[in-house]
């Protein structure tokens, strides 16, 4: 009997070592938006952003939008409630792939992308090409983006008594660590 289960036993102890995962996700993403006028500087963060990659290089984010945290409370309510008015689109998510991602890239070292695909915010669809940084980390993939976003293409409208007061881009930055799924 032992001749029958050992070599079971020993393969499923090595083989969590030799595959590699397909799916790579993460529960507590980040992003951060800034918008500067000289008038003055809007700033929030968002530690709730959910995040998959697949083995083929399809990557997908969602952010709730109620998540995004600011320093003044009444910056939070007119952001949630005038703008991106979160009860009705409470997510800002982004579907497509990373261009040209494969094996070559697991080598540990920082990489610039670009990530294809749509980015929904306000419940506008929006075709985006994405730049980011990828790196291997051993475990899993390090991501980084910077890029912006213009409420005007997002139909947010800026009332205009305070129009001055927001940048008509916001300067948007994502960070994830994504694990093997």
């Amino acid at each position: 009997m032992y001749k029958f289960i050992l070599p079971f036993v020993a393969l499923a102890c090595i083989m969590p070592f030799t595959s590699t995962a397909q799916q790579y996700m993460t529960r507590e993403g980040q992003v951060q938006f800034f918008s500067t006028t000289p008038i003055e500087n809007i700033e929030a963060e968002n530690q709730q952003m959910t995040a998959l990659l697949q083995a083929d290089g399809r990557f997908a984010f969602r952010v709730p939008v109620l998540g995004f945290r600011f320093e003044k409370a009444l910056m939070e309510e007119h952001f949630n409630e005038n703008y991106l008015e979160s009860h009705t689109y409470p997510n800002g998510s982004f579907e497509g792939s990373i261009v040209g991602f494969d094996a070559t890239l697991q080598d540990g070292e920082a990489h610039d992308v670009v990530a294809k695909g749509t980015l929904t915010i306000h419940g506008v669809v929006q075709e985006r090409e994405i730049p980011a940084k990828i790196q291997w980390n051993g475990t899993g993939w390090d991501i980084e983006s910077i890029f912006s976003i213009a409420p005007a293409d997002h139909d947010i409208d800026i009332p205009k008594v305070v129009r001055r007061k927001i940048a008509p881009s916001i300067e948007v930055t994502v960070r994830a660590n994504l694990l093997p799924r």
